[in-house]
């Protein structure tokens, strides 16, 4: 396929955080203008690009071992344009967008299209979720903007229980590096074993969210906003993040933020669907938090204490 003026593009943005935290809407609003382009999911190992075989992957800035640098030399092509995504088809997905995607192919492959063909792009965000612990190798080595996003504890648990997801830090265990790095005053947390998944879930939050805080602290010039945050001022903040990551803001981007953020009356997401970007914002944090029993939010404080309040009070967990 044609690749159009790749060479253009000087502004690389990286979008990440924990699933279920915001990201895919983040990435999809910064890449609303038409000179910035939108990359799903490269790093995932069921959508991104073929050679990535694992989610969580931890690879040191410096590329330490041979298969940091072998997955070095998959990542430079997100940078050329070189790269093929995979397309996914879910089997839960309903019929309709199962046909759409026979057609148009999934996300991924979807959007990199229009990006190889645009002419006018001049910034591009990546977004992904799976590839959060890359964050620091990403910025070092290809020069891009990380944008982390936070969401509460309750909130993103609750997040879980609408949809039956429950990842749990396991998924980054088996790297020496990461633990080495990050959790060499824990060695066993990564390797604990939760009989219950809300707790093994909690577990994940606080594992990545340590290290994203170790690293912020390292790089002011880093963006980190809270999901609560985006969803109580969207236009505000999102005006905020544009600037800061020199993005060109219009009346037509915040037209199109207050659709997608205040046209509904309701936060609830509609049934059927996995992520609903047009709720009412405002409401959706204690609607979410509130649907946990008293139980739930205090057991799920005692595994996320310690690094949930550099972020969030006590109070915001209801307990």
């Amino acid at each position: 396929m044609l690749k159009i003026a790749v060479e253009n593009i000087k502004n690389w943005i990286f979008v990440t955080g924990a699933i279920r935290s915001g990201t895919t809407f983040v990435g999809q609003i910064l890449s609303l203008p038409l000179e910035v382009d939108y990359i799903h999911e490269p790093f995932n190992p069921m959508c991104g690009m073929p050679g990535i075989e694992r989610s969580y992957r931890y690879v040191r800035p410096r590329l330490d071992t041979e298969q940091m640098q072998s997955y070095h030399e998959i990542t430079k092509s997100i940078f050329n344009y070189d790269l093929t995504l995979k397309s996914w088809h879910p089997q839960n997905d309903p019929w309709p967008r199962k046909a759409i995607k026979r057609l148009t192919g999934s996300r991924g492959p979807f959007y990199l299209r229009l990006a190889k063909t645009n002419p006018f792009h001049k910034a591009a965000v990546i977004k992904d979720p799976t590839g959060s612990l890359l964050s620091e190798y990403l910025h070092l080595n290809f020069g891009v903007k990380p944008v982390i996003v936070i969401k509460h504890p309750a909130s993103f648990i609750a997040s879980l229980k609408r949809v039956n997801w429950w990842p749990h830090p396991g998924k980054m265990k088996d790297q020496p590096h990461l633990i080495e790095d990050y959790f060499s005053d824990e060695v066993d947390f990564l390797h604990k074993k939760w009989s219950d998944p809300i707790l093994g879930s909690a577990a994940y939050w606080r594992a990545l969210n340590k290290v994203f805080l170790i690293q912020t602290s390292k790089y002011p010039d880093w963006q980190v906003i809270t999901h609560e945050e985006l969803s109580q001022n969207p236009v505000s903040n999102f005006k905020k993040l544009y600037e800061a990551l020199a993005l060109p803001w219009s009346e037509s981007v915040k037209s199109k933020i207050i659709k997608q953020t205040q046209n509904n009356s309701s936060a609830e997401a509609r049934k059927g669907l996995v992520q609903d970007f047009q709720r009412n914002s405002r409401d959706i944090f204690e609607m979410r938090r509130d649907s946990l029993s008293l139980e739930e939010r205090k057991a799920i404080f005692e595994v996320v204490e310690d690094v949930a309040l550099q972020i969030y009070s006590k109070e915001s967990f209801a307990i």
